[in-house]
């Protein structure tokens, strides 16, 4: 799938003044529509919430100053709030940080500095891949907008369904009834996804999660590591240094690049 550069919006997150407005020189002359800069993860959710249409791709940069999350931890909160491809553009080039980069799923992973060929390649790749990995709820383009298509794809597909508050699973050549409210955590398999129901029934579903959560209503279920997506109604207790989350009596991990992210949406006291 090509697109049109124009059509696509493109959300720049760099802290160094500088480079913020090389880049964004940059994008222009490719004919991208440029969103920001934001110069800090404060500044790049402020925009994420208020730019309507939303940003298609976000540029990251991973160090994002000596206060506040670096571009790791935004990403998982842009990926939380809605999900779109990310690329890293960074100086970082230590094995730690690509591996916690890693953990979030970006679409690309660009040393400074990366040439516009390069850049527009990555932007191009990522959306392409995003879109037609999303075919019923993709990232919404410029040319979307006369069709009422645009909006983020992980609020609940199921808007107007007979059904809004469950799912039907193929099992045995019947479709079973799956209340969202019984499922627990879901944890992804390869190309399978095991749903973890209430009273420890397991359910497989042969579809990734990132299909599955657009069934799944954003306030209610929320993802803590890659492979992860727990019903957040679920959650029993949650130890942020070891990085563990029990969920129906169950532990499961939370990334790193997650943590943050799930602890900012619940009511500490």
């Amino acid at each position: 799938m090509s697109f049109a550069n124009s059509s696509l919006r493109v959300l720049i997150v760099e802290d160094e003044p500088l480079f913020a407005d090389l880049l964004e020189e940059a994008l222009l002359d490719l004919s991208y529509h440029v969103i920001g800069p934001a110069y800090d993860a404060a500044g790049a959710m402020a925009l994420l919430r208020s730019t309507s249409p939303p940003p298609d791709v976000a540029l990251l940069d991973i160090h994002l100053g000596e206060r506040g999350p670096d571009g790791i931890e935004l990403a998982a909160r842009l990926l939380a709030e809605r999900p779109l491809p990310l690329i890293f553009l960074t100086s970082q080039t230590d094995t730690e940080s690509f591996e916690r980069a890693r953990q979030v799923g970006p679409a690309a992973y660009l040393v400074k500095p990366a040439d516009a060929g390069a850049l527009q390649r990555a932007i191009e790749l990522a959306v392409s891949n995003f879109v037609a990995a999303h075919p019923s709820g993709s990232t919404p383009t410029a040319d979307d907008d006369d069709h009422g298509t645009e909006g983020p794809i992980f609020t609940s597909a199921t808007t107007g369904a007979l059904l809004p508050n469950a799912l039907f699973v193929k099992e045995e050549g019947l479709l079973v009834k799956v209340n969202l409210e019984e499922i627990s955590w879901i944890v992804t398999e390869g190309k399978t996804c095991r749903l973890a129901l209430s009273k420890g029934r397991i359910v497989s579903v042969r579809q990734p999660l990132r299909d599955i959560s657009q069934h799944l209503p954003a306030e209610k279920f929320v993802q803590i590591q890659r492979s992860y997506l727990i019903n957040a109604d679920c959650i029993e207790r949650i130890d942020p240094v070891r990085n563990i989350v029990q969920v129906s009596g169950q532990l499961l991990p939370i990334g790193r690049a997650y943590r943050d992210a799930l602890l900012e949406r619940l009511h500490l006291v």
